[in-house]
């Protein structure tokens, strides 16, 4: 008796026509494949092509030989894509290739949409127009900003200036001070604003005069003179670092000379390295900072590689002058002396660069624990320590010498800030004229800057605890109470 299988129905939509397939049992997947294709008037569909079917609410039906069997009320819909070739098939009609009035159909289309696409392109290009000349206004506004700026001056010319020095004034009567003054200078604090830059040169004179320097190095006066008039010459008239703010700086590391007894401490040649460095500590100071000239991208910053640009210009600057025969105070040094005081000097002005704060207050920490004044290496980080303390020691003065500094110091810090808004450079909030206050100001830098270096300081100078610190923190205090009936305001 031979048993029958019945085959399973399948009624499939092809386009706008309906099949009824009957698949056996047995059949492979390739078979059912080939069945749809053919059912789909495909017959040179290749294994490639994409068969979807679907049922009447969307949902796919994977093409197997166990696909559920349906009624013509609910049959699936059949569709064959040649995907290897490309050419969309229509649902279920139609041939391997598209015919040419559908490529014409599909590129009438295209054509439409282009149209349609032209007026974006458009806006695109007025946008991009609109971009442009915002760019265009933006330069035309920076080159009228930058107008009213003063023009930054980098590189100096030392060289010409001393070219130009008329060496009569050297043999001109030297300045007489009285007993009072030579004493009164000796003081840190020690009132600058009453002097005029020729007496302030003077006085420097009578510093090396006083500290026996010029007698040890046979230094002589007219040459003396010339040296501090051609330094005097190349400090800017910037508000702040000016040739006074040179004077105040040496004056002060010559008065903690003397707050201390150094003079019977150290010896002449060391003297002389800290004397010279006050003096040349920032000769030729544009007026903009280091964090200015990196940012800026200056002459200065790339000649030096970025690393302390101002330091090392006024190192170079103050060593160019002394090359000069008629400025060369160190003429008469031994090639060893010279070398001593060479390095000296260049490691005491490169310490005044902020930048290195930290470490060179870790290094002098550990020293001043054993501090040995027959040590050379201690010695030159005292030196560096004095000269660093005197370039920011204006708070260590009376309130009626050091607030005027504050105002020549924010003034130079604004003009420095509003050049770096018109350039379009960072801008550091403590030198912003819309953030800053005096009193804010002051209040962080006196109470984590100054006070821990005077104290650093005083480890090994304990004579500045008599008159040096406890001003500074008087100043401190006068800050902190005017800073608190701004707040309350």
């Amino acid at each position: 008796m031979t048993t029958t299988v019945a085959p399973n129905r399948i009624h499939i939509k092809v386009g706008d026509k309906c099949e009824v397939l009957d698949l056996y049992p047995g059949c492979t997947h390739e078979d059912v494949r080939a069945i749809l294709c053919s059912a789909a008037d495909m017959v040179d569909a290749d294994k490639d092509s994409l068969i979807k079917l679907t049922k009447p609410d969307g949902t796919i039906v994977p093409v197997s030989p166990f696909l559920p069997g349906n009624t013509d009320k609910d049959p699936y819909t059949l569709q064959v894509h040649y995907r290897s070739r490309g050419s969309p098939n229509g649902a279920g009609g139609g041939g391997g290739t598209a015919s040419p009035t559908k490529i014409g159909y599909l590129e009438a289309k295209l054509n439409d949409i282009s149209k349609a696409l032209e007026p974006l392109r458009e806006l695109q290009s007025f946008r991009e127009q609109i971009v442009s000349f915002q760019k265009r206004l933006e330069s035309a506004e920076k080159q009228i900003s930058m107008a009213n700026l003063p023009e930054t001056k980098v590189i100096p010319k030392a060289i010409k200036r001393i070219s130009k020095i008329d060496p009569i004034f050297a043999h001109q009567p030297k300045y007489v001070f009285t007993d009072e003054t030579v004493a009164y200078l000796k003081q840190p604090s020690f009132n600058n604003w009453q002097w005029e830059e020729n007496e302030m040169t003077a006085l420097m004179e009578h510093m090396f005069t006083e500290l026996g320097l010029v007698d040890k190095f046979k230094m002589e006066l007219p040459t003396l003179k010339r040296f501090l008039c051609v330094v005097k010459d190349n400090y800017n008239h910037n508000p702040f670092h000016n040739f006074r703010h040179c004077f105040c700086v040496t004056q002060m590391f010559y008065g903690m000379l003397h707050e201390a007894d150094l003079v019977s401490k150290l010896e002449p040649i060391d003297l002389l390295v800290g004397l010279i460095s006050c003096i040349i500590h920032d000769i030729d100071h544009p007026g903009f900072n280091n964090a200015y000239q990196v940012n800026a991208k200056t002459e200065l910053a790339v000649i030096y590689n970025d690393q302390s640009p101002l330091e090392n210009h006024h190192c170079a600057v103050g060593f160019t002058i002394l090359r000069n025969n008629d400025c060369n105070i160190f003429k008469n040094l031994s090639d060893k002396e010279y070398e001593h005081v060479r390095k000296g000097i260049i490691r005491c002005v490169l310490s005044t660069d902020l930048t290195k704060h930290g470490e060179i207050m870790t290094k002098f920490k550990a020293v001043s624990e054993n501090f040995n004044f027959a040590d050379v290496e201690h010695k030159a980080q005292l030196l560096g320590m004095m000269v660093k303390c005197a370039d920011i020691s204006n708070e260590a003065r009376p309130a009626d010498v050091a607030e005027p500094w504050l105002d020549c110091l924010l003034e130079e810090y604004f003009a420095q800030s509003d050049r770096e808004k018109a350039e379009g450079l960072p801008v550091a909030p403590f030198m912003d004229r819309d953030k800053v206050t005096k009193p804010g100001a002051q209040v962080g830098f006196i109470q984590f800057v100054m006070i821990p270096l005077f104290e650093n300081l005083a480890r090994v100078l304990p004579q500045l605890e008599g008159n040096v610190l406890p001003q500074i923190r008087k100043s401190l205090a006068y800050y902190q109470d005017l800073q608190q009936k701004m707040a309350g305001k």
